[in-house]
């Protein structure tokens, strides 16, 4: 690869005029193929009847009358499209090292967004930047179309960005998955049409992100934490949060069953993608998975969930049923199918689950089931198993218990429970940890000292800070307790 090729993008908008030179090959690839297509019509159609119907009949029978091949997705050849994409990989990282930020790549880490979701975001940002895209998806959607459009429709993308039917259904399920929709930066717009119509919409917070001369981190977070949700009476709470596996301090076989839980929504992709794995029969297969969570306050339930999102690139939607009203719950469910959140978790769920809920069994069923036909997870949170009814349970993929952290977990709570920017002194983590807290516990208490030692001017944060919030909280340090071998030495000195 020439040198010239892996020097770094002048700005952002180098940048999206060189994604843009792709999108115009593409574009100028499918206005070809269209006007012939339309050319081919024209001399064997006999009637206004023959050019309505030539999408049913054009790909079947050739201008010989001979059965002809037709893929509706045609591209480029896949070694094309690998290379294009390594020199442009290449030179995003070269801006990087300048220190250089590019909106679009930028967006795509911090989402983990696919190839064919960067190009969507492209290809519904196109129109904002020139009229002529929008000309061209005009032309490009057919007099057919429901209604005339700037945007692209969801069937124009797929058509364009998808190689084969393997493809198109892979891209089809991620789109009503991706976390630019449950951002909110991505609109279907059209919710009265089909589908397939549908056109993309950029949220215009993101176009201005994506469009701005200089692109800040900053930015981009206070995008993704300030989403533009529907003005519905009950509203889901969006939680935002870089949780690790490595933050959680859990039991490994907890941590595996919650892992297999993120395993399973990639490996349902992966096997549609790579093996062209059919998971459309409801009977067979759904993609969806529920999980109930056991264990109680602040034993690490939400944190749980919060690293499940994290993995899977997307919000963690979530509410408490202890903060809605019964008579809201039926509200609440249409919101939560509304927003079809890939990753959701209702707390208190006992309120659902229980022995005397307020919704009925035909609304819990429903919502259960509305659940499995979306790839994603769904969490119920509740303190006590027996809270919840049998019957339910048996609906669980997995039921997961959270046990109160021991003298080795409460160690390492405590040890992570600090910035590192907190200067710190050294800390008697053995003797904290024989304190019978919990995770939640443990980092509020954390929390307090850090500010009672600002209060003072502290130097660094020592244990007389912490001690000093603990002991506010009625919980004192115990001294050591000598061994019985220490013990029953120090008695026959003394006879």
């Amino acid at each position: 690869m020439p040198t010239a090729q892996l020097e770094g993008f002048a700005n952002n908008w180098d940048y999206l005029k060189t994604e843009l030179r792709w999108l115009d090959q593409v574009l100028m690839m499918a206005v070809t193929r269209q006007r012939k297509e339309s050319q081919d019509v024209g001399r064997v159609a006999q009637s206004r009847a023959d050019r309505v119907t030539s999408h049913w009949w054009k790909g079947l029978i050739s201008l010989e009358g001979e059965a002809a091949a037709y893929d509706e997705h045609r591209q480029p050849s896949k070694t094309t499209k690998v290379s294009y994409q390594q020199q442009l990989e290449s030179r995003i990282q070269s801006s990087d090292r300048q220190g250089i930020t590019l909106a679009l790549p930028k967006l795509c880490d911090r989402l983990n967004l696919s190839l064919f979701e960067k190009n969507v975001v492209l290809m519904s940002l196109a129109p904002e930047m020139n009229r002529r895209y929008a000309r061209l998806y005009r032309y490009l959607q057919g007099e057919d179309a429901a209604y005339k459009t700037d945007l692209p429709t969801i069937d124009l993308v797929l058509r364009l960005l998808c190689r084969n039917d393997g493809e198109w259904r892979v891209a089809r399920t991620k789109l009503t998955a991706s976390s630019l929709v449950q951002y909110e930066l991505l609109h279907l717009a059209g919710s009265n049409d089909t589908f397939l119509n549908r056109p993309l919409q950029l949220a215009e917070s993101l176009v201005h992100y994506l469009l701005a001369e200089q692109p800040t981190d900053q930015g981009l977070e206070l995008l993704l934490r300030s989403p533009m949700l529907s003005d519905h009476p009950v509203r889901l709470d969006q939680i935002v949060d870089s949780v690790e596996w490595s933050k959680l301090v859990l039991p490994p076989p907890l941590l595996t069953s919650l892992q297999y839980l993120v395993q399973r929504v990639d490996g349902y992709v992966q096997a549609e993608e790579t093996w062209g794995f059919d998971g459309s029969n409801p009977s067979i297969y759904q993609p969806g998975a529920i999980a109930l969570l056991v264990g109680m306050p602040g034993t690490g339930k939400s944190l749980a969930a919060s690293a499940i999102a994290y993995a899977l690139g997307t919000p963690l939607y979530t509410v408490d049923l202890n903060q809605v009203e019964p008579a809201d719950y039926l509200r609440l469910l249409e919101e939560i199918q509304t927003q079809d959140p890939m990753v959701l978790l209702v707390k208190s769920a006992r309120h659902w689950l229980g022995r005397s809920p307020v919704l009925s069994t035909a609304a819990l069923h429903q919502f259960l089931t509305q659940r499995r036909s979306l790839l994603g997870v769904t969490l119920l949170s509740e303190h006590q198993v027996a809270s919840v009814q049998i019957s339910w349970q048996r609906r669980m993929d997995q039921i997961l218990a959270f046990p109160m952290p021991g003298v080795d977990d409460r160690r390492r709570l405590w040890q992570q429970a600090f910035c590192p920017s907190v200067p710190q002194a050294e800390m008697d983590w053995d003797g904290l940890a024989t304190i019978k807290l919990n995770g939640g516990e443990i980092g509020a208490i954390a929390h307090e000292a850090i500010l009672y030692a600002a209060a003072t001017d502290a130097p660094k944060l020592t244990m007389e800070q912490i001690l000093h919030v603990l002991g506010q909280k009625g919980k004192t340090l115990k001294p050591p307790q000598p061994s019985p071998k220490k013990t029953r030495a120090r008695r026959s000195k003394m006879a």
